[in-house]
């Protein structure tokens, strides 16, 4: 065989490995339609009165698997209110429906769930809801993971 044919060949086959690689990187876990079935739960827990829980579909959420896209199908489809201010770590909650910090020393803190979402420092805490053992989440409402029958519970805390 000649140069030009042995360089036709490799190419060939470089050309064939790459489109077999560049599909299979395509494939994301995340964005599979096993991944978008289901619901989750979000609960908002006030100082006083019971909590309000919503059960929220994830297909609702359109491959956005986030507490953002969540916070904003309350905010959409069950009219609750929301505040939340901009800061070089992504959205911080300020206030969610029931849950309204009142006095100075008070926050809006929020547990998770999601293995990957909890929160490993110092201040980390961990609370029962329901029999499911929830953590108070490492990552803001804009990084936290949403996946089928998780629960993210929103409260107020103190320091």
């Amino acid at each position: 065989m000649n140069k030009k044919k042995i360089l036709a060949v490799v190419l060939t086959v470089v050309l064939a490995l790459s489109l077999v690689f560049a599909f299979a990187a395509c494939t994301d876990d995340e964005k599979t339609p096993a991944a978008q079935e289901g619901t989750f739960k979000v609960v908002l827990m006030p100082k006083e009165g019971e909590a309000q829980v919503y059960t929220i579909d994830i297909a609702l959420l359109e491959g956005q698997l986030n507490g953002e896209a969540a916070i904003m199908q309350l905010v959409g489809n069950h009219g609750v209110s929301v505040s939340w201010e901009e800061s070089s770590y992504g959205k911080y909650l300020t206030s969610i429906g029931c849950v309204q910090p009142t006095e100075a020393n008070e926050y809006v803190r929020l547990f998770t769930s999601v293995e990957k979402d909890k929160g490993v420092d110092a201040y980390a805490t961990t609370i029962e809801y329901e029999g499911a053992s929830l953590t108070s989440s490492g990552v803001g409402i804009s990084q936290m993971s949403v996946e089928e029958n998780c629960i993210i519970l929103i409260r107020v805390d103190s320091y």
